[in-house]
Order: C-alpha cells, then sequence, then structure tokens
C-alpha cells in the first residue's frame, strides 16, 4: 500500500486499486451506526406474566418473519452509509496490462474513456529554430501540439509551458497556461503566443519535467500525461553521470504524485538534414573587461562550422547594438567541424558598462540563434586600489608597496589608469573601502577582527584582493581566514642573503592575466629572482585554482572567487626585499593586469545590461540522445521517447488495459439502490407488525 497526498487530500494506493480521497474512508465508521441506535432502542422493561397473555403472542414464524425483516433493514441501511463513503473517497482500480505491455489498438475517445490532465512542455530553446527539411521543429512543435489538443474531450484539461528559452540562458520553465484549462480557445491562444515568440537561449530538461509535475499536484483527472516536445538534442536531457542524482529527484517527484503521470518525448523531425551549414560564433575572450577610457580593447573569438559542408561568412564587431565601422571580416571556407580565428581591436570612451558582440552578417544559416556572441565590459574613468603597507620603508622604495604605487600611478602621469592610495594598516577600515576597486594587502602581518568582517564584507560585494605576504606575516592567522584561496605553508629562503630561491616558470602560466606573459621564446618574468616566497597549498572546495607556479614546482599564484568578488594570493611579496621581481620589465604591465582583473568581477544589479549565456554554446551541437542514453533515462519509470508523431498520438489516446477507472458513479447508482430497498423494507416491516398485532388481537 501506498499513502500520498492530492491537493491537501489523502490518497491511497493498494496494489492495482486504491482511492484518490483517503480521508473519506473515515466515513465507513458511519456504517455502524444503524447497530448502535439498534441496540439502543431496544426496551428493556420488566415483563409481567398474566393468563390471558398467550392469547396475545405472536406465532414462531410471525416473529421470525419481523426478525429477518428488521435485520435486513438494518444491512440496508450500513450498506447505504458505506456506499456513499465509498463514492467520496473516489475509488479506482487498475488492471494488469497485457504480458507485453501494450496498450489496446481501440480508440479512446468516447464517453467510457477517463478524463486526464495533459502537461505539454514545448522546447522553446534556440537549437528549435534549425531549418531542416524547408521547415523547423519549432513549427513541427506547434503543428502536433494543435492536432492533439483539437483531439481532446471536455473534461480534458491542459497546461502548456515553455521550456528554457529564457534571454541570459534561463533555463526556466515560462509557464503559458498555469494551472491547467479546460477551455481549448485559451490553449490555441496560448499556442499561439508561442508560435510569434522567437526561439532562443538554452533547455535544461530535468528541471522542466519537476515544473510539469508541480503543475499535476494540484489536478484531479484520474489519467495524467507530461508531453515534452523537443529537437531531441542530448544537451538539454543532461545525461552525463553528474547528473545521475537530479534524474532520481525527477523520478521521485513523479513517484510521490498522487496519480503519477506518464512522461512522452516526441523528438521532432528526426532524421531530417540542415538545410545549410551551421555557422557559430565561439564565446568571447576579453583581455580586460574593466577598462579605462581610451585604452585598447582586444576581442578574440572564433568561427565554429557545425556542418554539414564548407562554411564562409563575414562577422562583425557591435558597440551596445550598433556595428563599428570598418570591422567587418570575411572567414572562409571553414571545413565542417573546423574553426576559424577572429580579432577585433576598438576603444571605449564613455565610462559605464557597454556590450561588445560579435556577429555574423550575410550568408545562409541553419541556425541564426547562435550567430552571435557578446560580452561586458565597463569603462571607469580611474580605478581606485587602496595598498595597505604592512612594513613601511624609512628610505625611498623600501617599503612594502613602493614599487607596486610607482607601476600603478607614476608621478607626473596626469592621466592615470590606477588611482592608488597608500595607507599603513591602521587606516585599514570600512571607511577607507568604501568605493575601491581592489585592496592590496602587502606583507600586512595579521589583521584584526574588525578588519577581516571589513574585508570579507568588500568581497561579498565584488572588491577584489590582491595578497602580497611578507617575512613577518602570521601564516596561523591568515590560514583561518575563510576567504583565503590557499593556506600558507613554510617560507624557503632567507631575504637578507639576497640568493635566488626560485623563479617564476612561464609554462605553468594559465588564465587570461597570467597567460600572455608565458608566450615567446624567452618570457621576461622567468628572469625575476625570488629570495624567499611561502609554500601555498590551494584550499580544497574553493574554487581555487593555480595560475602559475615556480620553477621548484610550488605554486606562486592561487585565485579564487569569493561572494562577487575574487582573491589573488601570491607566494611572495612585490618589493625588493622579496626579489628582482619590481625591476623586471613585465612588472608594470603586470601590475595593471592583476588588479583590472580583480576589479573586473561582476558586481551585480548595477546596470541593465544583458549578461551572455552561459549555456548558449550548447545549442549549436546538434548531437542528439543517444539510444542507450535514453534507455538508462527510462530505466525505472513510465519515460517514453517517441519519434513518430502520428504513433504517438494514437497510444495517447488508446484506451489502456492498464488505464485507472474510477468506481464513483457505480457507488452513488448503489446508494441510490440501496436508498429505495431501505424504503421498501421499512414499509414491509411495518405491515408485517401491524398484521402480526392483528391476527394476535382476533385469536379467542
Amino acid at each position: 500500500m501506498r499513502i500520498g497526498t492530492r491537493g491537501g487530500e489523502a490518497e491511497a494506493v493498494f496494489g492495482s486499486g486504491g482511492v484518490l480521497n483517503a480521508a473519506m474512508l473515515l466515513g465507513l465508521l458511519g456504517a455502524g451506526l444503524p447497530v448502535l441506535i439498534h441496540l439502543l432502542s431496544r426496551r428493556r422493561e420488566t415483563v409481567i406474566d398474566w393468563g390471558a397473555m398467550q392469547f396475545l403472542d405472536l406465532g414462531t414464524r410471525a416473529r421470525q418473519k419481523i426478525r429477518l425483516a428488521e435485520l435486513l433493514l438494518m444491512l440496508a441501511r450500513m450498506a447505504l452509509l458505506a456506499a456513499v463513503a465509498l463514492a467520496l473517497a473516489r475509488p479506482f482500480w487498475m488492471p494488469t496490462l497485457p504480458a507485453d505491455g501494450q496498450a489496446s489498438r481501440s480508440l479512446g475517445l468516447g464517453k467510457d474513456a477517463p478524463p486526464r490532465d495533459v502537461v505539454l512542455v514545448l522546447d522553446g530553446s534556440a537549437s528549435m529554430d534549425r531549418r531542416c527539411g524547408g521547415t523547423t521543429r519549432h513549427a513541427l512543435a506547434l503543428r502536433w501540439a494543435r492536432q492533439f489538443v483539437a483531439q481532446l474531450r471536455p473534461g480534458d484539461s491542459v497546461a502548456v509551458l515553455v521550456a528554457g528559452g529564457a534571454q541570459g540562458g534561463g533555463n526556466r520553465a515560462g509557464a503559458l497556461i498555469d494551472p491547467p484549462s479546460f477551455d481549448k480557445a485559451r490553449i490555441e491562444a496560448a499556442l499561439a503566443e508561442f508560435d510569434s515568440t522567437p526561439a532562443r537561449g538554452s533547455c535544461d530538461l530535468p528541471a522542466e519535467l519537476a515544473e510539469a509535475f508541480r503543475v499535476l499536484e494540484r489536478t484531479g483527472n484520474p489519467v495524467r500525461d507530461v508531453i515534452v516536445l523537443s529537437d531531441g538534442q542530448r544537451s538539454a536531457w543532461r545525461p552525463e553521470p553528474a547528473e545521475a542524482r537530479r534524474w532520481a529527484l525527477v523520478r521521485d517527484l513523479q513517484r510521490r504524485l498522487p496519480v503519477p503521470p506518464r512522461v512522452w518525448s516526441l523528438v521532432l523531425g528526426a532524421g531530417l538534414l540542415p538545410d545549410a551549414p551551421n555557422g557559430t560564433v565561439a564565446p568571447l575572450t576579453i583581455g580586460r573587461t574593466l577598462v579605462t577610457p581610451g585604452l585598447p580593447v582586444v576581442v578574440r573569438t572564433a568561427l565554429i562550422n557545425a556542418g554539414p559542408g564548407a562554411l564562409a561568412r563575414t562577422a562583425e564587431l557591435l558597440v551596445d547594438g550598433r556595428p563599428v565601422p570598418g570591422s567587418a571580416q570575411a572567414v572562409g571556407p571553414i571545413p565542417d567541424g573546423g574553426r576559424g580565428p577572429l580579432s577585433f581591436r576598438t576603444t571605449l570612451h564613455a565610462p559605464g558598462t557597454h556590450v561588445l558582440a560579435v556577429r555574423l552578417v550575410g550568408g545562409d544559416d541553419s541556425l541564426p540563434g547562435d550567430d552571435e556572441a557578446s560580452a561586458r565590459v565597463v569603462v571607469t574613468p580611474a580605478l581606485p586600489v587602496l595598498l595597505v603597507d604592512g612594513q613601511p620603508g624609512l628610505e625611498p622604495l623600501s617599503g612594502a608597496t613602493d614599487f607596486l604605487r610607482a607601476a600603478l600611478a607614476p608621478t607626473g602621469d596626469d592621466t592615470p589608469q590606477v588611482r592608488a592610495t597608500v595607507v599603513p594598516l591602521a587606516g585599514l577600515d570600512s571607511a577607507a573601502l568604501r568605493g575601491v576597486g581592489v585592496v592590496v594587502l602587502a606583507g600586512v602581518d595579521r589583521l584584526a577582527p574588525e578588519q577581516t568582517a571589513a574585508v570579507g564584507s568588500f568581497l561579498e560585494e565584488g572588491g577584489g584582493l590582491l595578497i602580497a605576504p611578507g617575512d613577518r606575516t602570521d601564516t596561523a592567522i591568515y590560514n583561518n581566514l575563510g576567504w583565503m584561496p590557499a593556506r600558507l605553508g613554510a617560507r624557503k629562503g632567507d631575504p637578507r642573503a639576497r640568493r635566488a630561491v626560485a623563479h617564476p616558470a612561464p609554462a605553468t602560466f594559465s588564465g587570461p592575466v597570467l597567460a600572455p606573459f608565458g608566450q615567446g621564446d624567452a618570457p621576461p618574468l622567468a628572469e625575476a629572482d625570488l629570495f624567499a616566497y611561502h609554500v601555498l597549498s590551494p584550499v580544497a572546495g574553493a574554487g581555487a585554482s593555480v595560475l602559475a607556479r615556480l620553477d621548484t614546482g610550488d605554486p606562486w599564484a592561487i585565485e579564487r572567487p569569493q561572494g562577487r568578488g575574487r582573491v589573488l594570493v601570491l607566494a611572495a611579496g612585490l618589493d625588493a626585499r622579496s626579489g628582482t621581481l619590481p625591476v623586471n620589465p613585465d612588472f608594470v604591465p603586470l601590475a595593471h593586469e592583476w588588479v583590472f582583473h580583480l576589479a573586473s568581477a561582476p558586481r551585480g544589479g548595477d546596470d541593465d545590461a544583458p549578461d551572455p549565456d552561459p549555456d548558449r554554446d550548447r545549442e549549436s551541437d546538434p548531437a542528439p540522445l543517444e539510444p542507450a542514453e535514453a534507455a538508462r533515462l527510462s530505466e525505472g519509470w513510465p519515460l517514453t521517447f517517441e519519434t513518430d508523431p502520428v504513433r504517438l498520438q494514437s497510444r495517447l489516446f488508446a484506451a489502456e488495459r492498464g488505464g485507472r477507472q474510477e468506481l464513483w458513479r457505480g457507488l452513488v447508482l448503489a446508494a441510490l439502490a440501496g436508498l429505495c430497498l431501505e424504503i421498501y423494507l421499512t414499509r414491509h416491516l411495518l405491515r408485517s407488525q401491524q398484521l402480526g398485532a392483528a391476527a394476535a388481537g382476533d385469536m379467542p
């Protein structure tokens, strides 16, 4: 037996049958009321025998008839109350399917077919607009949905959800009809709205199925179906082993419903080849997403040909939706599966947030939805950087921040890219962090609790933090900070010896900042000497990544996200005491790249520019769900994949011998029959008693 709930009402399933409103089964206790009334109504008066009593006694046969009539009347009343209680509980039965598990071929469109609740999940992702065979999957889905709705009976209800289709990779189900409606005119209006909405974004079908099950929690028909109309794209179904827990949760949600629905997936346009090659713009790579006015911005991407056949297209750069004059570039022909690199250069002058995009123009494309990729760039007059000097020097360029300040904001620069402010450790507080983009802790031995809290809040709000430890840094204090990307270990080398113990290893450089500094046959940073450094160990589970290592194999730079900000920790300081890095030719550009990179973490909510779709590249991959993957997803629950639209419609409307059939109508008729029987027995009992009394009175 299984117990569940539906709309606040209890539900119970016993084997192949059950009731939809188990709470009403308590009404069966009312069947005992006639017995209780009978027992209470029996008179227990003193019997006095007198001589003439023998002439008034009923005969034995008459008394037996009256007792039998009373018993039948009491049973009829009990049956009447029990039938009413069972009818309110809405019992149903589920006969066993044939051995082959297939439905009967007779159509269930007559009045005997049970009503159903249906949730149509329409794939609204960009790949549904891929042109194949002179049409699109979007159009095929709409045509099938209209044909299906036209055949529904008046008692059937329909909900319509659009899977995905949200700008910015929303992966959310947009409800066109929720809760389900019985009004076919309203359903047609919803389908017309779907027809007029362009397909876009990506799709996450496990999440959409969970949304469909939520809709069915509040419905009441005995048959329920979820129908997914999609292009069968593998990426939308998420069949990877990493998604196994999500799928287990989806199956559990389906089983917990009062009436677990059948789930159908119709793959539209199966076997159709694209009408033209599909060109895709790869995600943009921008050297700096935070720049100052007039600073060059380099945008790199690639044109990917997903086939079939060779592809030649023209790409152009757009800034805030307007093409940049002279930016158009011809690419190709690119073979099927190949890539063609694209590079653009522009300058931005107006402060604020700007959207840079690369778009394909001209030519024929089977999937226009992935012909453009975009990213955001913020222009700021001058980046405010707070340098916290933990070891101020007594002589010029002897402090922990002196070289860094000179590199970021050299004296005499009338239009500096960075506005650097140097404070001692005592000057680090919430007021000093207000309006700052990046904080540098250089040679700071420890932070007070209130300073730790202030820095934590600064990171949560999107600030950047660079940590360059010195020889007096308290590793125990730093290792207990929740936002550290790495643990500070033993210190190698002695700065007083002025002898190199390690050098940066450019071959290990990665990420948008350091990777360019590792290119070439003789990168200058390889010549930088480190006189002393801390051994760093990435913090597990914090999303920390090693961006560079030393030639000893130990990490040199480790970064992690924190809130909406970033934290970067170095193995050594940035002063002359720690090594020769401050006098290296690449130190000045590296310092600028570090601070601008740390300041470019998205702060959110400060502009209306759209975010790029992180799953947009999923839509460019036309790979279908493999049969083995579909079979694995279907295990353990009624998920059926179908590629023939006509066959799916036939199966949906077939009167399945294993479908739920409600019995409450028969019980209502039985209750009416019981009421008629109760009236008849009552009249018969009264007549028998009157005739018996009259017969006894006539005796001598």
